[in-house]
């Protein structure tokens, strides 16, 4: 029989005694040490005009920071812009087309020239086209190709140099249940989401040393004006939110907490994640 070596069993070393004098620790005091604020920050959010990247734009807006809300079109953003100054905020609106591979650096800089600098970048926007692959035009595939994945990673590198400056750095990419499923008919959609999930982990490891986080939030079915025609009536919704295990459709609000974690200092130890809000769909 094999013997276990009595120097490779000792006890772990105990941990330090907790008085018990001490005063238990207030919950308020964890609060205020580890904020869900992101006073004095600026965050720029793509596709932000509508659904989710809106929920997550007024979340941060709310919490402290000043906001670029980037939207194709243009008067959506400038009339969410026009709410949040109204509400005693800091906000700019941006339009341009992501497909634009162009826009890019031209809104970052815009970002940084009009509120000072870009801590915070939410890779939102993109394009769902749905088809047969095999029929799809080449252009169209690579419209969305350039939308939904070379552009969050244009928008990256040239937000990341600021946050290097700063050593402090916030991204969120916005993926979807899509990247682990398999749709044939949203194959350049699902195709980028995935490589999404790829691309936050490999740039996480690489801006960890500038304390710089990096993470992927994957939307299940959520209702927003981009899904607009799968959720017509109320009833149709209800049937449809009968099939998630929380028992509902998702709405863009269910995004705010985790902009606000992610984007603080309660969430600065959580990078390389791929974080499903969905109700427990991904689950099944």
């Amino acid at each position: 029989m094999h013997k276990a070596d009595p120097s490779r069993c000792s006890a772990p070393t105990p941990l330090p005694a907790i008085a018990a004098s001490a005063a238990p620790v207030s919950i308020f005091a964890v609060m205020e040490a580890v904020p869900f604020r992101v006073d004095g920050k600026v965050a720029l959010a793509t596709g932000a005009g509508r659904g989710i990247g809106l929920a997550m734009a007024r979340a941060l807006a709310a919490a402290g920071a000043a906001v670029a809300i980037q939207d194709i079109d243009l008067d959506v953003a400038n009339a969410e812009v026009a709410r949040i100054r109204s509400q005693g905020g800091k906000a700019i609106a941006l339009g341009g087309d992501l497909s634009d591979l162009t826009l890019p650096q031209q809104l970052v800089e815009q970002t940084v020239a009009h509120l000072g600098s870009i801590d915070i970048l939410i890779n939102n926007g993109a394009i769902q086209s749905n088809g047969s692959w095999l029929e799809m035009p080449v252009e169209e595939m690579q419209k969305q190709f350039d939308c939904d994945l070379l552009g969050p990673i244009l928008f990256s590198r040239y937000a990341v140099p600021h946050m290097k400056a700063r050593k402090w750095g916030r991204i969120i990419n916005i993926g979807s249940i899509q990247q682990r499923g398999a749709n044939p008919h949203m194959l350049p959609y699902s195709l980028s989401k995935a490589a999404m999930e790829k691309f936050t982990m490999a740039l996480a490891r690489d801006l960890a040393k500038d304390q710089i986080t990096v993470n992927c939030v994957a939307p299940g079915w959520i209702n927003t004006w981009r899904n607009r025609d799968d959720f017509k009536t109320e009833e149709e919704t209800k049937q449809k939110g009968r099939h998630i295990p929380l028992g509902r459709i998702g709405i863009p609000e269910d995004f705010a907490g985790i902009a606000l974690l992610l984007c603080s200092e309660a969430g600065s130890y959580i990078t390389g994640q791929t974080i499903f809000v969905d109700g427990g769909l991904s689950a099944h």
